[in-house]
């Protein structure tokens, strides 16, 4: 019969969320590692360098701080397309290449105003690529650091569920 199965998958549920948290207790981001990326160290290390350069640090609140860039590689890794992430990859190359012939060193180790600069003309190309990966890669540096948790508790005011519940308040009629 269906319904002792249902019961059967219903009963395994329960009990698996009920030790989870006794079974991870004690995890930190790194315990849990994160898998191997399509990206290099060094692609890895531009897209940090355009996060924080979108949104610098500043009191410790940044796009590096709030590990952005750490999400961001996630992101495109799970999320994205090939197709995407290849033209990501191809821009970050391309950007890091025009920091070389421009200001004679990498985007990494540019200025922040030299970096700014670069970002603008990818935002102003003709290249229909070069604009997608700054859109791109400019909307989600945004929402990785709107949606840390500096931002959401600290700003916000962001309460985690289940939040505050106060069942006893005196009423006025």
């Amino acid at each position: 019969m269906k319904r002792r199965e249902a019961l059967k998958t219903l009963g395994l549920a329960a009990a698996g969320l009920v030790t989870l948290p006794a079974w991870a207790s004690g995890w930190t981001a790194r315990d849990v590692a994160i898998k191997s990326s399509t990206f290099s160290s060094t692609e890895q290390a531009l897209l940090a360098s355009v996060a924080d350069t979108i949104i610098p640090a500043k009191n410790n609140v940044g796009a590096i701080p709030q590990e952005v860039h750490k999400f961001l590689v996630r992101l495109f890794d799970e999320c994205y397309e090939k197709e995407k992430r290849e033209n990501i990859k191809r821009q970050l190359n391309v950007m890091n290449n025009l920091a070389m012939k421009d200001f004679d060193s990498s985007f990494m180790d540019s200025s922040q105003q030299q970096r700014e600069q670069i970002l603008l003309s990818f935002s102003e190309s003709e290249d229909e690529s070069e604009q997608e990966f700054f859109q791109l890669v400019k909307i989600e540096t945004i929402r990785g650091f709107r949606t840390s948790k500096v931002v959401m508790q600290d700003y916000h005011g962001y309460r985690l569920v289940p939040g505050f519940y106060n069942g006893n308040v005196d009423v006025e009629a």
